[in-house]
């Protein structure tokens, strides 16, 4: 069974580079370790993991939009879909299309469901919707349509578990860890290296976990 990631309007990025986020669209790959096999997507060939017809999975991610004023839930969605050998679309409520809730946690919110795989189905579409075009941004009469963005997309068996990290690509340091429920940690470092902060991702919010300072003293010289 071949995994599809169909984009519709949206931007794949990495959601922990937020600064570089709002002034620059980067190409991104990334790649979920499920058991024994992956999947991918971003310009990638098909891949080798193949869910089970009949079994349940988990998807997840988060989707963040650029809006004008502050709003408590986002519009964009994340759907999945089946077609059968024929490339056929199967119509049953194993079509779903989940929505964002919980709290916008620093721009971005979260989005999980579960789907069970028709026995008949022979490939899987997952589409990141940009429904966030009929919300304006910006000033004057033609103001410009938001923007969409989606980070860490998962898909893993409903009884299984699943971690990933992230690494900033100049210096490998490890820059987040995600939980099994797609929340982050993130490790700050100072200049030389040293981590000096450990901030949580909760439903509540970003909270700092661990923080460390240290310096060198000068004696003073007679």
């Amino acid at each position: 069974m071949a995994v599809q990631v169909l984009l519709a309007k949206v931007v794949v990025i990495n959601k922990y580079l937020k600064t570089i986020m709002k002034t620059l669209f980067k190409n991104s790959i990334v790649l979920f370790i499920a058991f024994m096999g992956y999947i991918s997507y971003a310009q990638l060939p098909p891949s080798s993991y193949r869910p089970i017809p009949g079994e349940t999975y988990i998807i997840s991610g988060w989707v963040s939009e650029l809006q004008s004023t502050p709003v408590l839930t986002f519009q964009s969605t994340i759907k999945v879909s089946f077609t059968d050998e024929n490339n056929t679309p199967i119509t049953s409520e194993a079509n779903l299309e989940f929505a964002p809730h919980g709290g916008v946690i620093d721009e971005w919110q979260r989005i999980i469901g579960e789907f069970t795989i028709p026995s008949n189905a022979e490939h899987i579409h997952i589409s990141l919707i940009n429904k966030s075009n009929h919300i304006p941004t910006g000033d004057g009469p033609n103001p410009t349509s938001s923007q969409a963005y989606f980070d860490d997309i998962r898909v893993y068996p409903f009884n299984g578990n699943l971690k990933s990290f992230v690494y900033d690509p100049t210096n490998q340091r490890l820059i987040a860890e995600l939980d099994e429920n797609n929340y982050a940690t993130f490790y700050d470092y100072d200049k030389e290296g040293g981590l000096i902060r450990v901030k949580k991702e909760t439903e509540e919010g970003i909270f700092t976990i661990q923080e460390t300072r240290s310096g060198n003293s000068k004696l003073n010289e007679n």
